[in-house]
C-alpha cells in the first residue's frame, strides 16, 4: 500500500490506464460506427431486393389475371358459355360447347405448368360447372367468405390465399387461387404455390434469412422456411435483433416480408472488434514497459529525496543528496544540498546571537523595573485631575439635555404649524376647484335653459304648421267631394247620351274611383296630422312644465356658487394668519437653537477638559502597564534565550 502512494506508482497507473482506455475507446467506437453503417447499408439493400422481388411476383401474377380476362374479352367464349348454361339449348350443342370450353381451359392450363386447374361455375346454379381437370360436377363452398366477396366485386380479380388441396379438391398440394366474375359466371384458377416458393427461396440476405408472404392480418401464407405457414408474425416485436423489410403486393393485398438476423449481417465487423482487443493488449504491454522506465527514472530518485528530507527533519543538517542530473529532479537535489549548507551556517550564527541576547535581556530587566516605579506615581496624580473634570462635564451635560428637550417641544409646535398650513392650502385648492366647477355648472345650466326655450319655440311653430296642414287637408277633402259630384254628373250625362259616349262614361267612372281613393287618402292623412298635432301639444306642455324646474335649478346653482366664493375668501384669510404664526414659531426655534448651541459649547469644553485629563491618566496608566509588560518581556526574553540555546544543541553540524 505504501508503494501505491508513491509518485512513481501513481504515474505508472495513470499512464497505463489512460493508454489502455484510449485505445479501447477508439476501437469500440470504430466497431460500433462500422456496425451501424453496415446495418444501414444492409437495410437499404434488403429493401431494394424485397421491392424487386415484389415486382417480379406482381408480373408473374399479372399473367394469370390476363388469362382470366380472355373469357370476358372473347366473343366466342361468351357465346359458348351461354350455350352451355342455357336450359333451352340443344343438348348436342351444349356438349360441343362444353368440350370446346374444356379444350380452351386445357390450352390455357398447359401454357403454365404451375396452373393445376381452371374451373367455371354458374353463380345461379351450383350443378353447372366446367373444369380443365374433370368432366363431372365440381363443388365449391359457396357459403365461404371469399365466394361472397368475389361475387360482389363486379369482375375485379380476387387472389385467394394458399390452402392444401385447393378450393375445388380436384388438385393436390399447396395451392392458391385467382377468381373473378365474368357476367353471371365465376372463373377460378388454382395455382401451385411452388411458383412463389421458388421465388422466396431464391432471395437470401444471409445464411439464416427467410422470406414470407403474409395477409393483411399478419398471418403467414407462405414461407421459405418449412413449418411457418399459418402462424402469426409480429413485425414490431421482431425488430430488436432482426432486420425486417416489407413490400406490399398491390394486386393481391398480401405483403412480402424479408427477415434476417442482424448478428449475421454485421458479422464482418467482428474483425474490427478482435483487432481492437489485440491493440488493447499491445497497448497494455507497451504501457507496462514505459511505466517501468518512468518508475525507474522518476520514482526511485523521489524515494531518495524523501529519505534525505526525513534525515533533515530529524536534525541531521549534514544530509546531502548528491544527485547529478540535468532535469527537474537534479535541480531539486542541488537546491536541497544548497539549502542544507545555508541552514548549517544559519544555526551557527543563531547560537552566537542567542548568547548576546541573553546578556542584553538581563540589563533590560533592571531598567524596566525602575521605569515601572516612576510611572505608578504619575498615574495616581493624573487620576485626581480627571475626576474634577468629569464632575464639571456632567453638570454641563444635564443643562444641555434640558435645553434639547425644550427644542424638541418647539419642533413639535413647528410641525403642527406646518400641518395647519398644508391643510389650509388643500382647503384653498378644493375651494378653487369647487368654484370653477360651480361656474361650469352655471354655464351649462344656462345653455340648457336657452336650448329648452328654443325647443319650445320650435315645437310651438311645428304645432302651428300642423294646424295649417290640417286646413290644407280639409280643403283637399272638399275638392275630392266636388270631384266626386262632378264624376256623378258626368255619369248621368253619359247615361243620357248612351250612343257615341262610351269613352266619356269610362272617364267618368275613373274620375269617381280616383275621387274615392283621394278622399280615403286625405282621411288617413288628416288622422295622422291630428295625431301628430296631439303629440306635439303634449311635448309643448311637458317642456313648459320642465322650464320652471330648470329655472329653479339655475337659481340654486348660483346660490351654491356664491357660497363657494365666500368659503374661498375665508380660506385665503386663514392661510395668511397661519403663515404669520409659522414665521413667528420659526424665529423662536432659531433663537432656541442658538441657546442650545451655547450650552453645548460649554458642555463640549468641559468634556474636552475631562477627556484630556482622562487621556493623560490613561497614558500614565498605560505607561505603567507598559513598564510592567517590559519587565515581563525582559523576563520572557531571558527565558527564551536559554531555551534557544538548549534547542540549538539538538542540531548536528559538521
Amino acid at each position: 500500500m505504501r508503494m501505491l502512494r508513491s509518485v512513481g506508482a501513481k504515474l505508472f497507473i495513470l499512464f497505463f490506464v489512460s493508454t489502455f482506455l484510449s485505445v479501447l475507446l477508439v476501437g469500440m467506437i470504430s466497431y460500433n460506427k462500422s456496425q451501424a453503417i453496415i446495418e444501414d447499408k444492409m437495410k437499404t439493400l434488403s429493401q431494394t431486393t424485397v421491392k424487386e422481388a415484389g415486382e417480379k411476383i406482381g408480373l408473374m401474377l399479372k399473367q394469370f389475371e390476363d388469362m382470366s380476362l380472355q373469357f370476358s374479352t372473347s366473343r366466342d367464349l361468351q357465346q359458348q358459355l351461354e350455350a352451355v348454361f342455357d336450359e333451352a339449348a340443344d343438348p348436342a350443342d351444349q356438349m360441343r360447347a362444353k368440350m370446346s370450353i374444356q379444350d380452351t381451359l386445357n390450352q390455357i392450363a398447359r401454357t403454365n405448368s404451375h396452373i393445376q386447374a381452371i374451373s367455371l361455375f354458374n353463380s345461379a346454379d351450383e350443378n353447372k360447372t366446367i373444369s380443365s381437370v374433370s368432366t363431372g360436377l365440381i363443388r365449391i363452398d359457396r357459403d365461404s367468405e371469399w365466394y361472397g366477396k368475389v361475387t360482389s366485386m363486379k369482375g375485379t380479380a380476387l387472389w385467394l390465399p394458399m390452402t392444401d388441396g385447393g378450393y375445388t379438391g380436384m388438385a393436390k398440394g399447396n395451392l392458391f387461387g385467382l377468381s373473378r366474375m365474368i357476367g353471371g359466371y365465376l372463373i377460378l384458377f388454382e395455382i401451385d404455390a411452388a411458383l412463389l416458393s421458388q421465388t422466396l427461396e431464391a432471395i437470401r440476405f444471409s445464411d439464416s434469412s427467410s422470406m414470407m408472404l403474409m395477409d393483411d392480418g399478419g398471418t403467414i401464407l407462405l414461407s421459405s422456411l418449412p413449418g411457418e405457414a399459418g402462424q402469426t408474425f409480429d413485425a414490431a416485436a421482431a425488430e430488436g435483433d432482426l432486420l425486417v423489410v416489407s413490400e406490399p403486393l398491390k394486386r393481391t393485398g398480401w405483403t412480402l416480408t424479408g427477415i434476417a438476423p442482424l448478428s449475421e449481417l454485421v458479422s464482418e465487423t467482428k474483425s474490427i472488434r478482435d483487432l481492437t482487443l489485440l491493440m488493447c493488449a499491445a497497448a497494455a504491454v507497451a504501457a507496462v514497459a514505459i511505466g517501468y522506465l518512468m518508475l525507474l527514472h522518476i520514482g526511485k530518485p523521489l524515494l531518495r529525496v524523501r529519505s534525505m528530507l526525513n534525515e533533515a527533519a530529524g536534525g541531521n543538517l549534514s544530509a546531502r543528496l548528491g544527485l547529478r542530473r540535468s532535469d527537474e529532479i537534479g535541480e531539486v537535489a542541488a537546491s536541497f544540498d544548497t539549502m542544507m549548507e545555508r541552514m548549517n551556517r544559519l544555526i551557527d550564527q543563531t547560537r552566537q546571537s542567542a548568547d548576546r541576547v541573553l546578556g542584553t535581556a538581563s540589563g533590560l530587566l533592571q531598567a524596566s523595573r525602575d521605569t515601572a516605579t516612576a510611572s505608578g506615581e504619575i498615574s495616581a496624580s493624573t487620576e485626581e485631575i480627571a475626576q474634577g473634570s468629569a464632575q464639571l462635564a456632567a453638570e454641563a451635560d444635564q443643562s444641555h439635555r434640558i435645553v434639547a428637550s425644550m427644542q424638541e417641544d418647539l419642533a413639535s409646535v413647528v410641525g403642527a404649524t406646518n400641518e395647519i398650513g398644508f391643510a389650509s392650502a388643500e382647503v384653498k385648492i378644493a375651494c378653487s376647484e369647487g368654484n370653477v366647477f360651480m361656474q361650469d355648472i352655471v354655464s351649462s345650466t344656462m345653455e340648457s335653459e336657452a336650448s329648452i326655450d328654443s325647443l319650445v319655440k320650435r315645437v310651438s311653430s311645428l304645432e302651428a304648421n300642423a294646424g295649417e296642414m290640417r286646413k290644407i287637408v280639409d280643403l283637399m277633402n272638399e275638392m275630392a267631394k266636388n270631384t266626386k259630384i262632378l264624376s256623378l254628373n258626368a255619369g248621368i250625362e253619359a247615361a243620357r247620351s248612351a250612343q257615341g259616349s262610351g269613352g266619356f262614361k269610362v272617364i267618368a267612372e275613373e274620375m269617381g274611383r280616383l275621387s274615392d281613393q283621394s278622399r280615403m287618402s286625405l282621411t288617413q292623412v288628416g288622422e295622422m296630422a291630428e295625431a301628430i298635432r296631439g303629440e306635439i301639444g303634449q311635448a309643448v306642455e311637458a317642456l313648459k312644465l320642465a322650464l320652471p324646474l330648470l329655472q329653479h335649478q339655475i337659481r340654486s346653482v348660483k346660490t351654491a356658487d356664491g357660497i363657494f366664493a365666500k368659503v374661498h375668501e375665508k380660506s385665503e384669510a386663514f392661510i395668511e394668519r397661519a403663515e404669520r404664526i409659522k414665521q413667528d414659531v420659526v424665529l423662536l426655534e432659531r433663537k432656541q437653537a442658538e441657546l442650545s448651541g451655547s450650552i453645548s459649547n460649554v458642555g463640549s469644553f468641559s468634556q474636552q477638559a475631562s477627556a484630556s485629563s482622562e487621556q493623560v491618566a490613561a497614558l500614565s496608566a498605560g505607561q505603567l502597564e507598559s513598564s510592567r509588560e517590559v519587565v515581563d518581556v525582559a523576563k520572557e526574553l531571558e527565558t527564551l534565550s536559554a531555551s534557544l540555546q538548549h534547542m540549538l544543541l539538538e542540531f548536528r553540524t559538521s
